[in-house]
């Protein structure tokens, strides 16, 4: 079975173009992810007739710096766009690493770029050669030596800015017209000045595009240089908290038990809370020796009498209020001066006169 690059050369340099035109068409309108394997696969194929297509061009010598665009004949401008197309299927290849994919496509929207300033189709100011293409896996977000002041800088980004807004009515205009010249021709009968402007307004459009796509490549290569640069400082911090382990090891930890004995950590368990200390007797004997309770209360009651009866305590309440309400319904007089004699210094004194301290 022939190789990809052996039926590639067997094509005419026309059919290869048609190929690569058709390839992109199907690309631009199909719904499938460009992750899928079938739309890989067609892209690696678009990938390899592209390049045996620029190939024999370069071999034709169809272009050279000291000619001119009008100089240039209707069927040989289409081949000029070539480099742009191994450029877009490049960054769409998701089988190479990324930095190497994204590399490769700029440098093909360059030389695109580049062909088209030799022409004067476009003016377009390029970065230099040595940036990106003799060393692709150097650090581009270093900074140059001669800083710009901030109002050149501010200058510069309000210039790119029109720049992409031109750029944007353009593509508008020449999609417009593109689909005007379209249904020409595909027309048997295509007059030559129509296929000529056809394909001149391709290659602007083209040269737009190349220079967003360029634009967008350089702020991916940053990103991936920066997440190249974390993980390797990541690596390199891991690599030092792993030899400084090794160098001092850390003895295993051992847990401890906060009981006082080991007949304690049977019963309670290691760490238990709140460990009795006494009996309830030696706690009260403890305090009668202190002088912090006295012998008996509550009418002669000790402590121990009331610790073996709990409910006394409530028997002697309940007496001493059937006591006083039995004296109210018996009117007793002395209780009653009492609260008569309550009443009256109620009367004289307001709630709060003796409260002076907020008076001045």
């Amino acid at each position: 079975m022939a190789s990809q690059s052996e039926v590639d050369s067997h094509l005419t340099l026309p059919e290869q173009f048609d190929a690569i035109f058709q390839l992109h068409q199907d690309l631009e309108t199909t719904d499938e992810s460009t992750a899928s394997d079938r739309i890989q696969g067609r892209l690696r194929e678009g990938i390899s007739l592209t390049e045996s297509a620029i190939g024999k061009v370069n071999q034709l010598e169809l272009f050279s710096r000291n000619e001119d665009i009008e100089e240039v004949s209707t069927n040989e401008i289409r081949y000029m766009m070539l480099s742009a197309y191994l450029g877009y299927f490049t960054g769409l290849n998701t089988h190479l690493p990324r930095l190497e994919a994204v590399t490769k496509s700029k440098m093909c929207y360059k030389d695109f770029l580049r062909l088209c300033n030799s022409y004067s189709v476009t003016n377009v100011r390029l970065e230099e050669d040595s940036e990106d293409e003799d060393e692709p896996k150097k650090d581009i977000v270093k900074k140059s030596n001669t800083a710009r002041s901030k109002v050149d800088s501010i200058n510069a980004m309000g210039s790119q800015r029109e720049s992409k807004i031109q750029r944007f009515k353009e593509k508008k205009q020449l999609e417009s017209r593109l689909s005007e010249l379209k249904s020409l021709v595909e027309r048997d009968h295509v007059d030559d000045e129509v296929k000529r402007e056809f394909y001149m307004v391709q290659l602007k459009k083209w040269a737009n595009l190349a220079v967003d796509e360029m634009d967008s490549c350089t702020l991916e290569l940053q990103m991936l240089a920066h997440r190249e640069s974390l993980k390797n400082s990541k690596e390199t911090n891991s690599s030092q908290n792993k030899s400084n382990t090794n160098s001092s090891p850390s003895k295993p930890f051992r847990p401890f038990i906060l009981t006082k004995n080991r007949l304690q950590q049977q019963v309670f368990g290691a760490g238990y809370p709140s460990l009795p200390s006494m009996t309830v007797d030696e706690f009260y004997e403890q305090k009668v020796q202190e002088g912090t309770l006295s012998e008996s209360v509550h009418g002669g009651h000790s402590m121990q009498q009331w610790a073996a009866d709990p409910e006394a305590d409530q028997r002697a309440r309940d007496e001493e209020a059937a006591e006083k309400e039995k004296k109210e319904e018996e009117e007793d007089e002395e209780t009653l001066m009492r609260a008569r004699a309550m009443d009256e210094w109620k009367d004289e004194h307001r709630r709060g006169d003796g409260n002076r301290m907020n008076m001045g």
